[in-house]
């Protein structure tokens, strides 16, 4: 009879959740989060900061959407969970009739989730009225506190002999040296049990709130470990674990509940986005603070918190890549570190720094990968299913070898997720597969991220670039070299793109080069030039297609007369290249031109300039600079000159007229400069 009361309070969260997530979405919809953090890695975020304005109106402040967006979803999911974990374990317990001792560990279960609920509500409030949350210092605190009274109250209140957490028990008392401490010592058990409450509790928390970056992903894992914990518990059984087992089940079936409205899609926001987004609400942080904080009092009034690293391994290691990458790694790497390739310390963006991860959490990774979003949240949903397997296996299994079996291969899948980052952080320049049709035929230069080894035939890596040219623009040993050899995604992205630059693909270099962030474009000079050089060519393409006015294309506009002639022959300067458009390197101070030593006046000439866009002429009388191996447009013919008295009787007359011209004042006929 317990077992269907138990399955009616999961079934009871599941559907209360879903009708509080329709009805809030409905009252609610203007609660949307304004937050715009800054960063190179934020594919999702809007251009500007907060899409509603705040309207004062008879005292009352009265939000107003103005421009809402479609990643920017209305942060009611984790209210709706909340609500609906709260009226589920009223209801199951009522009809389950727990005792006044079974209600008070409810009650405090559900203490410490509308607690944790409440610090993220502040952080969702703040994000919508004032375009940014509370301080990560204040999230923190928040969550110490709530966990550490949560802690006092279950170590005063609860004293059932299966529950209680006055008494120290294994396997802690088992431990070397702090065992007997616990045991014996006064009020060593009450510290220990407090600091490690606060510790799991905390951490857990903020690891799914790590976690809630992507629809689906929290409450699919979210869903997985409440079950998972609900088995153990039920199988450990004893009618003081019955509120545990309540909250584990109303817990995975809030999640539930709220997974279709918030169910993952192939949509990607910024300008590259694809797919629909099907999800219609998120859970903000007051959904993954209160509910992640509430399973971490489950497993530890359980004494199960241990289990934690492996049915919550997901959020472990969402927590873990960013604590060590960001927090970590980072800031010991920007004081510490000196990076040859730049010759400083410091000045340089963290993202070519050695770690582990492209972008933390770790889904960010991925997603910058390249990789499905869709497809990404099911892998992880099979993750947390399959961890959770091992979790239960390794407390109910009936032998040793058996539990410890199921741990180590939790274990080894945890390590084998973790070295996925820094395996697939690395990027390379190769080429496409030869066409058995056609051997001979040039193959592509692709971009892949991996290791450029193949194992049984299967590749370990996975194309995510394909660039226009062929193998035939490798022109040395050198460049041949370079394909196959494991880069930085910066370092091949900028020498993929130069390779497209130097065969006159601009559109293709650009759209190469787009994908570089402007902190990874500073520190290559050379690229950000030639960026800007590929700018100032299209834009002038642009122009001649103007002012041509016949509607031909821009390639087509640079063969007319007149506009030949920009095509400059310019010395072989550092990087290999072939002749092209220069850019106006004398009238633009931004420009950053890598041809320092070269002769500006011969790479650029300001009359070519006039004609292409109506400027006036400045004459420096210089002798414009031509490519000896290509051909120019005949030069306008002028009249042949008289030969002889002819001649002189012209002078004669041109001197007259100049005299006369300056007895009367008028300004005497500039002289154009002889030709040699």
């Amino acid at each position: 009879m317990d077992v269907v009361m138990l399955l009616g309070a999961f079934v009871i969260a599941f559907v209360a959740s879903a009708l509080l997530c329709l009805i809030l979405l409905g009252l609610f919809p203007w609660f949307r989060s304004g937050e715009r953090k800054p960063g190179d890695f934020k594919p999702d975020q809007s251009a500007v900061s907060g899409s509603f304005q705040i309207e004062v109106r008879r005292g009352r402040k009265k939000p107003k959407v103005v421009r809402p967006r479609s990643n920017e979803l209305p942060l009611i999911g984790g209210v709706a969970m909340v609500l609906a974990i709260v009226i589920a374990s009223i209801l199951a317990g009522y009809f389950i009739g727990l005792d006044s001792t079974q209600w008070l560990l409810l009650g405090i279960i559900l203490f410490a989730g509308v607690g944790f609920g409440f610090v993220g509500f502040m952080d969702d409030a703040r994000k919508v009225y004032k375009g940014t949350g509370i301080s990560e210092m204040q999230k923190a605190v928040g969550v110490v506190v709530v966990s550490g009274v949560t802690a006092a109250l279950l170590n005063r209140l609860v004293t059932s002999h299966d529950v209680t957490a006055r008494l120290a028990y294994p396997p802690y008392t088992q431990a070397p040296i702090i065992g007997s401490a616990l045991v014996h010592q006064p009020h060593a058990w009450l510290v220990f049990f407090l600091l490690m409450t606060m510790f799991v509790a905390s951490v857990t928390s903020l690891a799914v709130d790590f976690a809630d970056g992507m629809d689906g992903l929290a409450g699919g894992l979210l869903l997985s470990a409440g079950l998972s914990y609900a088995v153990i518990l039920l199988d450990e059984g004893g009618p003081q674990r019955l509120p545990l087992v309540i909250g584990a089940l109303v817990l995975a079936g809030a999640a539930l509940g709220y997974l279709p409205f918030n169910w993952p899609s192939s949509w990607k926001g910024g300008p590259h986005g694809k797919g629909k987004r099907w999800a219609k609400v998120i859970m903000g942080d007051t959904g993954s603070l209160a509910l992640g904080g509430m399973l971490a009092i489950i497993a530890i009034v359980g004494r199960q918190e241990l289990l934690m690293i492996i049915i919550g391994g997901a959020f472990v290691l969402e927590g873990l890549s960013a604590l060590i990458s960001a927090r970590i790694l980072v800031k010991f790497y920007r004081r510490f570190l000196f990076v040859e390739r730049f010759g400083a310390r410091h000045g340089f963006p963290h993202t070519e720094l050695p770690l582990p991860f492209l972008a933390t959490p770790m889904h960010h990774h991925y997603d910058l990968l390249n990789i499905d979003r869709k497809r990404l949240v099911y892998g992880a949903w099979a993750l947390g299913a399959g961890l959770g397997v091992l979790g239960i296996a390794t407390a109910v299994g009936p032998f040793t070898w058996e539990r410890y079996l199921a741990r180590l291969a939790a274990l080894g899948l945890l390590i084998a997720v973790w070295q996925a980052g820094p395996w697939t952080k690395t990027f390379f320049i190769g080429l496409e597969a030869t066409n058995s049709k056609k051997p001979d035929t040039p193959r592509q230069l692709i971009l892949c991220h991996g290791a450029p080894y193949r194992l049984f035939g299967r590749p370990l890596y996975r194309r995510v670039d394909t660039a226009s040219v062929t193998e035939q623009v490798l022109q040395t040993p050198a460049e041949q070299l370079l394909l196959w050899q494991r880069l930085s995604v910066f370092d091949a992205r900028a020498l993929l793109g130069y390779f497209c630059y130097r065969e006159d693909d601009f559109d293709d270099a650009q759209r190469i080069w787009d994908r570089l962030p402007d902190r990874n474009i500073d520190v290559r000079p050379e690229i950000k030039a030639l960026i800007q050089e590929v700018t100032h060519a299209q834009a002038i393409r642009q122009n001649a297609t103007h002012h041509n006015g016949n509607g031909a294309s821009p390639d087509s506009s640079l063969d007319k007369p007149g506009m030949d002639n920009w095509h400059t022959p310019i010395p072989q300067s550092g990087l290999p290249r072939t002749p092209r458009l220069q850019p106006l390197n004398g009238h633009d101070a931004e420009y950053d031109s890598p041809f320092s030593g070269a002769d500006e006046d011969s790479l650029w000439q300001p009359h070519r300039w006039a004609a292409a866009t109506g400027a006036p002429t400045v004459n420096t009388g210089a002798t414009p600079t031509r490519d000896p191996g290509r051909t120019y447009p005949p030069e306008p013919t002028t009249p042949a000159a008289p030969a002889n008295g002819a001649q002189e009787e012209i002078s004669a007359s041109a001197e007259e007229t100049q005299k006369t011209k300056s007895a009367s004042g008028a300004s005497p006929i500039p002289t154009e400069p002889s030709e040699p």
